[in-house]
């Protein structure tokens, strides 16, 4: 089987033997695993609470709604430890195989290289990014919104030179240049880490400044790709060299999915498949038909929303209850109208107090007013408590 890590528009496949347990690379395409940006992903490692994931995911559709808001996610069990990924302002192509947070696509260079301790140190166009590797896992990162562009424009305003000639000075002379020297030093300080005498890897296009390995102690070559291909080469062996990291793939229709299906289907009928294509084959037609029907009823009802991780989508709306609070606010903006202001909102023991004015008492009709009180310019005032 093929495997295609995807980075923007960097691709990089390998060919994977299960019996043999190798791979290789090759030019052809396969499954698509595109790599999420490590600046709009977030990742966590707990000890999982419990091990069933339903009930798990029931927990944190809760805890990812209140923190994060509307957002795309996914968890993992893994020992006695649960994995959460989630992006944001992200938008992945048509037609992915599975998607992998760019901190795990890093961490899995080092899985291929045979290295177990390590920092892989990836320093693209707009980003920098920083992940530690222990006993040959994924252990913790940090990213800073600091990459090339922040090291051009700063050469360029320091040096008072061109674009052009502020590229030229990073291939050619790289950190023996003071201003270039700096400038660099200031961003791997911003990552707030010490590296130490720990090996690094050296990833993104413009780990190649010259000088750049001379400021570790150890660094480590990667023979399979070249530096700015590091996230695309590590996501295509995401499901070689498996790991903590959730896949943000849709699920199967459950066994009891089919058998509502077989039902629908007849006994005559099935017979006939179960004969001539197998059960595997009415698995996966199932399940195609099935995601389909789901994508159009989610996009007729969520026409903002893109059609991708669906159930998780639909979940964490399911799961999500409304607080005291909440519920009594839906009840307040049922009655409210053109021409009503609120001014104040209160919430204490229990109750929710809300001030507001009136353009008149017709207005006020549902409500049930606490105080009124005329103004001046002809409004109402009021006070509501919503128990």
């Amino acid at each position: 089987m093929v495997f295609t890590g995807l980075d923007g528009e960097k691709r990089f496949s390998v060919r994977y033997s299960p019996l043999r347990k190798r791979w290789e690379p090759v030019e052809r395409g396969g499954r698509v695993i595109e790599v999420i940006p490590s600046h709009l992903s977030h990742v966590k490692i707990q000890k999982a609470p419990t091990r069933n994931i339903h009930d798990l995911r029931k927990a944190l559709g809760i805890e990812v709604s209140e923190k994060f808001g509307e957002v795309f996610w996914d968890v993992k069990l893994s020992g006695d430890n649960y994995c959460l990924a989630l992006f944001k302002d992200f938008l992945p192509k048509k037609g992915y195989h599975a998607l992998d947070p760019e901190v795990f696509s890093l961490a899995r260079v080092c899985r291929a290289l045979g290295v177990r301790d390590a920092f892989v140190l990836d320093v693209g166009r707009r980003k920098t990014t920083l992940v530690e590797v222990s006993e040959g896992s994924f252990r913790s990162y940090r990213v800073i919104l600091k990459g090339g562009d922040y090291l051009l424009k700063e050469i360029i305003e320091k040096k008072g030179v061109g674009e052009g000639e502020a590229l030229a000075l990073l291939r050619e002379r790289g950190v023996e240049d003071s201003v270039v020297g700096e400038v660099v030093e200031s961003v791997l300080s911003s990552l707030g880490r010490e590296i130490g005498d720990a090996p690094v890897l050296l990833s993104g296009g413009f780990s190649r400044i010259k000088g750049f390995k001379t400021l570790f102690g150890d660094t480590l070559e990667n023979p399979f790709a070249p530096p700015e291909m590091s996230s695309a080469f590590g996501a295509s062996l995401k499901f070689i060299y498996r790991d903590s990291s959730p896949d943000f793939r849709e699920e199967e229709v459950s066994d009891s999915d089919l058998k509502k299906a077989a039902l629908l289907m007849g006994g005559s009928l099935l017979a006939l498949f179960l004969t001539t294509v197998g059960l595997t084959e009415i698995r996966k037609e199932t399940t195609k038909a099935f995601r389909e029907r789901e994508r159009k009823e989610f996009r007729e009802r969520f026409p903002t929303l893109p059609a991708i991780a669906v159930r998780d989508q639909v979940k964490g709306m399911a799961f999500v209850e409304r607080s005291p609070i909440t519920r009594r606010l839906v009840r307040l903006s049922e009655n409210l109208g053109d021409g009503i202001k609120i001014y104040r909102i209160e919430f204490s023991d229990g109750v929710l107090k809300v001030m507001g004015e009136a353009k008149g008492e017709e207005l006020l009709k549902g409500f049930d007013t606490k105080s009124v009180r005329k103004t001046p310019e002809g409004g109402i005032e009021f006070e509501v408590e919503i128990r």
